[in-house]
């Protein structure tokens, strides 16, 4: 009978965890760079520039709630405000696009990359821990979540998202190197 609580514990545990820290991030076909689709969890929704390759303006949507995600100044890529400044995304250090700080609203959390340049994983601490990784090594059109997000607000969890999806995008369009 223990084994069989044991077991059932196991289960529901796992079942959680995938319910409210895992998730996906991927492009709609494999060269567009402009738009993306997500799931955490049972929550999913879209993220896309604006205009197709307006890196500064990107808009994300999902059941019943959308947003827009901006560059404080034009093409300043080190510093983002979602939904108006309720949550900023900056760069720890200006064009250094492996460490960024997401603050606003209650919410500090720090994502990085593993190791300098390495853009197929990404670490993230503070208010929310977890990763955000590549499903195979340098194909950044498909990303793996295991997060705690479930607490964040929808504009700080689109903060995380974006992250992997801005560095990627203009890494792969060669803008960035």
């Amino acid at each position: 009978m223990k084994f069989i609580s044991a077991l059932q514990f196991c289960l529901i545990f796992l079942l959680s965890g995938q319910l409210f820290g895992q998730g996906k991030i991927r492009t709609y076909t494999s060269e567009d760079w402009d738009y993306w689709e997500y799931t955490i969890g049972s929550e999913s929704g879209k993220i896309r520039t604006y205009t197709s390759e307006d890196w500064d303006y990107w808009e994300y949507s999902g059941s019943g709630y959308s947003g827009k995600i901006r560059t404080y100044t034009s093409e300043d890529w080190d510093y983002w405000e979602v939904d108006g400044g309720a949550i900023k995304i900056k760069t720890y250090t200006s064009e250094d696009w492996d460490y960024w700080e997401i603050t606003g609203s209650g919410v500090s959390i720090k994502m990085r990359t593993y190791t300098s340049e390495d853009w197929d994983y990404w670490e993230i601490s503070g208010d929310a821990t977890g990763k955000i990784k590549t499903y195979t090594s340098e194909d950044w059109d498909y990303w793996e979540i295991s997060a705690d997000l479930a607490s964040l607000s929808v504009p700080a969890r689109m903060a995380v998202i974006f992250v992997p999806i801005f560095t990627s995008s203009i890494y792969v369009q060669g803008i960035i190197k």
